[in-house]
């Protein structure tokens, strides 16, 4: 008899993407709402969260811009961004432009 507990707990666990893969999936439309993304830490985003595809990728482009900055890598914002039209929430690009000022 085989245990379908554990397969299916290493069936979820292969599904979950690290997060530059998770967004270039979700930036191309070939993700579905069944989406995981391992964030690092143990930490596993899912759009059960709430807010769908669009607010799971805004939280992962929000996470990567961030890692960036940690890691003082140069970040560049999309040209969609530099002409006044904002792809990250608001609540995203206030905590992005805090932590430019306080580096």
């Amino acid at each position: 008899m085989a245990n379908s507990g554990h397969d299916t707990a290493s069936r979820a666990q292969d599904d979950i993407l690290p997060l530059d893969d998770a967004i270039a999936r979700m930036e191309s439309g070939e993700a579905d709402e069944d989406i995981r993304i391992d964030f690092g830490g143990g930490v596993v985003g899912d759009v059960l969260e709430g807010g769908g595809l669009e607010a799971l990728l805004q939280r992962a482009r929000g996470l990567r811009l961030i890692r960036m900055m940690a890691e003082r890598k140069t970040v560049e914002r999309p040209s969609h961004m530099r002409r006044g039209k904002t792809a990250l929430h608001p609540a995203v690009e206030e905590i992005l432009d805090a932590l430019r000022t306080a580096g």
